[in-house]
């Protein structure tokens, strides 16, 4: 078993220098990786006079500064709620448009096939829509609810990380630098605070997991009540997450190194441990009656066999993410068990192309996309709906900024985690069996997307709350010491840190001033739609008939679209309420384009976006409606009539070296 623990240990090692390689040089930028160096390094200089400081502070001061820390992130959150609201799209905007839907009493799964492909989202959607009945009852929005919802986890996982971090270690420094790290990084700004998705419930329900685990009361009262929680927490955990179904698998080989090597622990851990995986057998029965409950009826002809994730995964092309074309193959094909059928084939042909040093390179490809944290702050978000005029000048740099100060948080987080690792394949005996538990899960997460499904960097994110469990892990007092004597000869002179760290900044800076997004940046949207490739319902338009929606645009755009469905043969303009001035929507040069679109100078103003039937036949156009979930400033017009809650969807862009021209 020695060995066994070895493996996973240094498979967790190498896992984690492809992830800080990927942090550091994923994408391929120079600007961005010299950024994100000279910003790593920069945290490395300061981090001995920080450790300094954060010692020698009390418990109780601590404490203080965290929930000070906390109070500055509340108050953050909540002005980027109210002034700088994402349009939200893709799978959350699916799950939540049903879970509206279910919370007013009209079910309506076949209104898209989105559900029949991925029914593995119905539990969300159910939990979700049982949320929102509670708040319809004080007659709060949907827009509000969600907030509160993302709040609730996403601050809760984060006091659990601090305290965690405050119980677990006796250095101060890592529950500072934590406190620090969720401050100033983009992780409690971005995608968890603006998406409510099943990425953020699951990083607090293996927080709470572990905490329930390393603190286990010893009276019988309080452990029924712990037992009921932690039933409850994995029951919620794995229908809303299936991959947590790994967690049993850990558990199992936890188990069977204990009852070998450590009985007395295993009989102090046996009860939560058998209550996990009582729970984890309970999902089975729970899922077929969530979806009863939700009058959800599976619909074998749309679904995709499990070997599709496999087949998809080991596409040379997506190096293991998502492929559109892969999706497509399937979607063409008639029946789920044609689909098995063609993959049974296909698997084993697409393996053999890739050949040995193929597959190697995918697997550590796919390593690398898991762990890097480049676009977590933008996935699931179309962009603002409405950015304000004097950000826009800021939003690229800014976003920049903030990516490299995810990427470099998480590299000290895996090279910390890395350290841990070197520390304990020399000491195994100094592995408790919580830090075990940790390190076998996350070696089989990554072994998961390795091996089996697509990687994404979402994926990757449920490492954090193991990671941090991880970090926790004493060092011995000599090593701690060892640690200090070689600190204060690097760092006891000013200008030994000094002269790197101005170094640092101007690096920073001078990547920072030139910058400029290639792509543009997005002025105003709205982005949210349950899309045609499920099948989604269309609106059409009589010939004649008019549909219009007002925009506000507080900066000169470059480029202007709407969507329309393919095929639809609308006439467009986008009118400024002011200047009266037209500007030419036009369907775009290739045929079948899904948009109508205008590409020059837009100024800052109030336009209406007017849409307009001018065939003798009606023509599809694409509106998305929602029940009480404000998607837009301002509401779409049909004929003159305001349909309330509904919006066309487009976006507005700008992109400087165009606007130049």
């Amino acid at each position: 078993m020695k060995y066994f623990k070895q493996f996973f240990i240094i498979s967790l090692g190498i896992s984690l220098m492809i992830g800080i390689i990927s942090n550091l040089f994923y994408p391929q930028n120079l600007s961005k990786t010299l950024i994100v160096s000279a910003l790593s390094l920069g945290i490395g200089f300061c981090l001995p006079k920080f450790a300094c400081w954060a010692n020698s502070l009390s418990k109780s001061r601590v404490s203080q500064i965290s929930y000070l820390v906390m109070g500055l992130i509340l108050v953050i959150q909540l002005l980027i709620l109210i002034f700088f609201p994402a349009t939200i799209y893709h799978d959350p905007f699916r799950v939540l448009h049903e879970a509206e839907l279910l919370s007013h009493n009209h079910p309506d799964w076949d209104n898209s096939t989105y559900f029949w492909r991925y029914s593995n989202n119905v539990p969300l959607a159910y939990f979700l829509s049982l949320w929102l009945r509670l708040t319809n009852v004080f007659q709060i929005s949907t827009n509000a609810a969600l907030h509160i919802l993302s709040l609730f986890f996403l601050d809760g996982f984060i006091i659990l990380s601090l305290k965690t971090c405050l119980n677990f270690v006796k250095s101060h420094t890592q529950v500072l630098a934590l406190a620090l790290f969720f401050l100033l990084g983009p992780f409690a700004y971005t995608y968890y605070l603006q998406v409510f998705y099943s990425d953020l419930p699951i990083l607090l329900i293996l927080l709470l997991t572990f905490n329930l685990l390393a603190h286990w009361p010893k009276s019988k009262k309080a452990q029924f009540v712990s037992a009921i929680f932690l039933f409850l927490i994995i029951v919620c955990g794995q229908l809303i997450k299936a991959n947590l179904i790994i967690l049993s698998v850990a558990i199992l080989i936890l188990i069977i190194d204990l009852f070998m090597y450590k009985k007395q622990v295993l009989r102090k851990m046996i009860v939560p441990l058998a209550v996990i995986l009582f729970a984890f057998a309970v999902t089975f029965p729970a899922s077929q009656a969530v979806s009863a409950a939700a009058g959800f009826k599976s619909n074998s002809r749309y679904q995709f066999p499990l070997t599709h994730w496999i087949w998809m995964s080991y596409n040379p092309v997506s190096h293991g993410t998502y492929d559109g074309n892969d999706v497509k193959k399937m979607i063409s094909l008639p029946s789920k068990a044609s689909r098995q059928s063609y993959i049974a084939k296909a698997l084993p042909e697409r393996l053999s192309r890739l050949g040995i040093s193929g597959v190697l390179r995918q697997w550590v490809s796919r390593i690398g996309i898991l762990l890097s944290v480049n676009d977590i702050q933008s996935a699931y978000t179309g962009g603002f709906i409405q950015v304000p005029r004097v950000y826009v000048n800021w939003q690229s740099k800014v976003h920049v900024l903030s990516q490299a100060i995810m990427r470099s948080g998480f590299i000290w987080i895996y090279l910390i985690a890395l350290s841990k690792c070197l520390e304990l394949l020399k000491r195994q005996k100094a592995l408790d069996s919580i830090r075990e538990l940790a390190i076998i899960l996350a070696s089989g997460y990554i072994f998961f997307h390795m091996l089996l499904w697509e990687s994404e960097s979402r994926y990757g994110q449920v490492l954090l709350p193991l990671l941090l469990i991880i970090n926790t892990l004493s060092i011995r007092e000599a090593k701690v010491q060892e640690i200090q004597k070689m600190q204060v000869r690097l760092f006891s002179s000013l200008h030994t840190k000094l002269a790197p760290l101005i170094v640092c900044l101007i690096v920073i800076l001078s990547n920072l001033i030139n910058w400029h997004e290639p792509a543009g940046q997005i002025i105003a949207a709205q982005r949210s739609q349950l899309s045609l490739q499920y099948h989604a319902k269309e609106t059409w338009v009589e010939p004649g008939k008019v549909v219009s929606q007002q925009m506000v645009i507080k900066h000169e755009a470059t480029l202007f679209s709407v969507a329309v469905p393919q095929g639809s043969k609308l006439s467009g303009e986008l009118i400024n309420y002011r200047t009266k001035r037209h500007y030419l929507l036009k369907h775009g040069l290739k045929a079948g384009s899904s948009s109508l679109s205008y590409h020059g100078k837009i100024t800052a103003g109030s336009y209406q976006i007017y849409l307009v039937n001018k065939n003798s036949q009606m023509q599809p156009i694409e509106i998305v409606q929602t029940v009480n979930y404000q998607l837009a400033p301002y509401p779409v017009k049909m004929n003159a009539q305001t349909v309330r809650f509904a919006s066309l969807v487009y976006k507005s862009t700008y992109q400087q070296w165009r606007s130049l021209k």
